[in-house]
């Protein structure tokens, strides 16, 4: 018998150019297509994605006039990714 596995995640941590978090920034997880989901950081800079499908994801952050992204995030079915986005 073959054995799902759930879903991956995303958990991540928005910084400033000095390595500092950054509370309150909203952060969006797109595919190929369109936003996947909406975050928003915690005091820390942190956040955590929905359940997501295996796959390429792109990770935006932006706090104000203050932007930053990684791409290529890769989540795997049963995993968390981390990733850290830097903001300026």
């Amino acid at each position: 018998m073959t054995q799902h596995k759930p879903p991956g995640r995303i958990h991540g941590r928005v910084v400033d150019g000095a390595g500092r978090p950054v509370p309150k920034a909203s952060v969006r997880v797109r595919d190929d297509m369109a936003v996947v989901d909406l975050q928003t950081t915690n005091v820390s800079g942190a956040f955590t994605s929905r359940l997501l499908f295996a796959g390429r994801y792109r990770v935006e952050a932006q706090l104000g006039d203050r932007f930053g992204a990684v791409d290529g995030v890769e989540v795997e079915l049963g995993e968390t990714t981390a990733v850290t986005v830097k903001i300026n």
